[in-house]
């Protein structure tokens, strides 16, 4: 009877999950109405800005229509393919966006850039340390992982990855 019931939670589960799978869909439709709606309204938004370009700050409300834009296709993204490096892009769009467009204090600009290199950095290195489509791992973490699944030493695996590399570059010349 136990067994019964743990099957039926789990097809539950799944209904459910694919529920919100279905949900996410049409929040996603609903993101790309609103993308094409404010693509629509960057034409008259163009046209001010021509009749407006030599008033100060014409240009920034041109540019903030442009960058709503930009941020609606950079969220539809994230929704239809969520990963943390989608996640990190929109984070920095938002931030430039903040910086560029709104007036900030030179404090506000330096938390921005900061908090840009901070996300620029967490990008970079979630894709260092993510395996490629062969599953090759980084040096760093290969040697991490053979020390620890074959019982040898770091110190072995490198120098036998050096005479590795060395040989083949022997062979190449």
């Amino acid at each position: 009877m136990g067994r019964g019931r743990d099957t039926m939670w789990d097809k539950a589960r799944r209904i459910l999950y694919r529920g919100g799978e279905i949900l996410e869909l049409l929040m996603a439709a609903a993101v790309v109405a609103g993308i094409l709606v404010a693509m629509i309204t960057l034409v008259p938004e163009l046209a001010r800005y021509w009749e407006h370009r030599t008033i100060a700050g014409a240009f920034m409300e041109y540019l903030d229509a442009v960058f709503n834009v930009v941020i609606g296709i950079e969220f539809l993204k994230m929704l239809c393919k969520p990963s943390s490096a989608n996640i990190i892009e929109v984070l920095i769009f938002l931030i430039a966006r903040h910086m560029i467009v709104q007036t900030t204090t030179p404090l506000e600009d330096l938390l921005s850039v900061v908090s840009i290199g901070i996300l620029f950095f967490f990008r970079r290195f979630m894709l260092m340390t993510k395996p490629d489509k062969d599953q090759h791992v980084p040096k760093l973490f290969g040697v991490i992982k053979a020390s620890q699944s074959s019982g040898t030493t770091q110190a072995e695996h490198v120098d036998a990855e050096k005479n590795a590399e060395g040989s083949k570059g022997a062979g190449e010349k």
